[in-house]
């Protein structure tokens, strides 16, 4: 027989995950002593030459104080952070292929970063699609197996927004068991959980370790109910390993050291009362004892199955989920370019995203109806404060302040609207990609198509009613000319502004983000005309996108040949179009030159964009 600290033999479904000497140091870049020199210094140690195993088969819990290294280490072992890290990890015995084990891994984060807006069913069959290639009534078959055994048959048709906190933990875990991965990461699970859903979601995760998955999480604090069904209990305190063993071996270990737990206190509390210094200072007599984690002596036995059930049905957790894992091999040398790293291929996840975005966009009001709604109702004003002015040359400069207003909304609608929701979508984004549902070029791609009508609807009620109401010149060719110009304006905006909702959070992208299109407005020669401003200047007018969006506009509604307008007064100074286009410096502004400036800087922008949110994706 073995021993306690022994590690069995995993079986090809199964994978013991073993880590020796991890450091994780995080590196600051501050300013010398002398003039704009730079250096980088250690700024701390967050995880010192950690080792240890996690089995399969067994419910390991990371525990230790606040700022300890908990969310470092799993983010690390579950490949999430790869940078300023060394060591190794090992899969069965041999060196981790990163590739290979996101292939067979699932990281549930915090939050869960769920879309708020589909229904339970809805989300499980979008998982599905997208991490099974099976046939339809297998996938099916999936979906109604884990929906019952997580219990969430009772909110099959809800919405996730409207789920209780349990629920959408459970569903979290539900939408990564759909690829039955053999490793899954949970990073604090029961946090904002009362303690019946705490236990419940315990329970999973105990039921998912028993059909011989390696299940890792993070508890803050276990309770007394949650720390006895735990097997393997892994202590951070100070960057290092205070203990690895089995939870009942904890007071036992303690004991070694003279620390006696008082009896019917719960081992947790009093683990981190002594870490925290409460009864001295014991941590680096633990670290010793631990070895920093390579200490197998405190290991526990695996429970036998009915001694497991009366546990769990004495702590409340009457029924447990059965979820065998699959008797298939696990991929273990696959690369993340390679067709096996994702279930569905790139056409056809791009099919399931278009998919699932139009149904999000047909629910989502506040982004859809309030967008139009606020075009419509602008460009209503618009018409009535410039009512049928647009062929009268006694107005001619208060048109022309109107075509530079129409631009500037425009621009500003689209960028605001992508900042502000852009960010939302990330951590969403971050947890569906990192878990292999799709690649980023699919999910890029279905985000621009199925927002794209919505956009050109949007600008296209705003053109059409300012248009009509100011009165413009009634050809069909100017019209189309205008929308033409104010669509590519729009579009440009909304790529800045996709940039900078992805390097910005929502409070810092609305603070920060209008001044980063504000230069382009200064240059764009409504406030100042090229002609006027210094030579060492002008280049900037060239360079702003405003500048030639305005322009475009313009030649679109006085340029082309333009007849003389009529007069209402007894004098009107700019009755010949050219005259003013002269006046605003725009006589030599060519409608070609804006409109091919503005698809070349959008192709440029939307190389940016898909480039910063790649690199985002790699820095999470």
């Amino acid at each position: 027989m073995s021993s306690p600290g022994a590690a069995p033999l995993a079986r090809a479904n199964q994978l013991n995950l073993t880590f020796d000497d991890l450091t994780y140091v995080v590196r600051n870049r501050i300013f010398h002593e002398g003039r704009f020199s730079f250096r980088f210094q250690e700024r701390k140690k967050l995880l010192t030459n950690v080792s240890g195993e996690f089995r399969a088969g067994e419910l390991t819990a990371i525990i230790g104080p606040s700022g300890a290294g908990k969310s470092k280490l799993m983010d690390i072992l579950a490949g999430f952070r790869k940078s300023n890290v060394t060591g190794e990890v090992r899969v069965n015995g041999r060196v981790r292929t990163l590739a290979a084990f996101r292939r067979s891994s699932a990281y549930i984060m915090q939050d869960g970063n769920l879309q708020p807006l589909l229904t339970v069913e809805e989300s499980m069959r979008i998982a599905a699609d997208l991490k099974l290639d099976s046939s339809a009534a297998a996938k099916h078959h999936s979906i109604d197996v884990i929906i019952k055994e997580l219990g969430l048959e009772a909110v099959r048709a809800s919405r996730t927004k409207n789920l209780s906190g349990g629920e959408k933990k459970r569903l979290a875990i539900a939408l990564e068991l759909i690829g039955n991965p053999p490793i899954m990461f949970f990073d604090e699970p029961t946090s904002g959980l009362d303690s019946v859903a705490s236990r419940q979601c315990i329970g999973i995760l105990k039921s998912l370790a028993r059909e011989g998955r390696t299940i890792v999480c993070i508890l803050h604090q276990p309770s007394g109910v949650l720390f006895d069904v735990i097997d393997h209990l892994y202590v951070v305190a100070d960057s290092c390993c205070v203990y690895s063993g089995g939870s009942r071996n904890l007071v036992p270990y303690l004991r070694s050291l003279g620390l006696h737990c008082p009896t019917y206190h719960n081992p947790a509390d009093y683990l981190l009362e002594i870490i925290n210094g409460e009864h001295g200072e014991h941590v680096p007599r633990m670290i010793e004892a631990a070895q920093n984690g390579r200490s197998q002596r405190w290991r526990g036995t695996r429970e036998d199955a009915p001694n497991l059930d009366r546990k769990l049905a004495s702590l409340g957790i009457d029924r447990l989920p059965k979820l065998p894992l699959p008797i298939n091999a696990v991929l273990h040398e696959i690369g993340a370019s390679s067709s096996a790293y994702y279930a569905r291929g790139s056409f056809k996840q791009l099919c399931i995203l278009l998919r699932r975005n139009a149904l999000k966009l047909s629910r989502d009001r506040v982004l859809v109806y309030s967008r139009l709604a606020v075009h419509f109702l602008l460009s209503f004003l618009v018409g009535c404060l410039f009512y049928k002015i647009g062929q009268d040359a006694a107005y001619a400069i208060d048109n022309f302040n109107l075509i530079f207003f129409n631009t500037m909304t425009l621009m500003y609608n689209a960028f605001n609207t992508t900042i502000i929701t852009f960010p939302e979508e990330l951590p969403i984004l971050a947890r569906e990609h990192f878990n292999r549902w799709y690649k980023l070029p699919a999910y890029y791609v279905a985000n621009k198509l199925i927002d794209l009508p919505v956009q050109i609807v949007a600008v296209s009620t705003y053109t059409l009613i300012f248009y009509q109401m100011s009165g413009q010149i009634p050809e069909l060719r100017r019209l189309g000319l205008c929308l033409l110009i104010y669509l590519l304006a729009s579009l440009v905006a909304q790529m800045v502004g996709l940039i900078l909702g992805t390097i910005f959070n929502v409070q810092n992208g609305v603070i920060f983000g209008p001044f980063a299109i504000l230069p382009f407005v200064v240059f764009s020669g409504f406030f100042v005309h090229i002609r006027d401003a210094h030579p060492y200047l002008q280049w900037l007018f060239h360079a702003s996108f405003f500048k030639y969006a305005f322009e475009g506009a313009m030649v679109a509604i006085y340029g082309y040949d333009r007849p003389k307008m009529k007069c209402s007064k007894d004098y009107c100074h700019y009755t010949s179009p050219k005259t003013l286009l002269d006046a605003v410096d725009m006589k030599n502004s060519n409608y070609l030159v804006s409109v091919l400036f503005l698809v070349g800087l959008y192709v440029v922008l939307d190389v940016m964009a898909y480039s910063v949110i790649r690199l985002k994706m790699k820095l999470r």
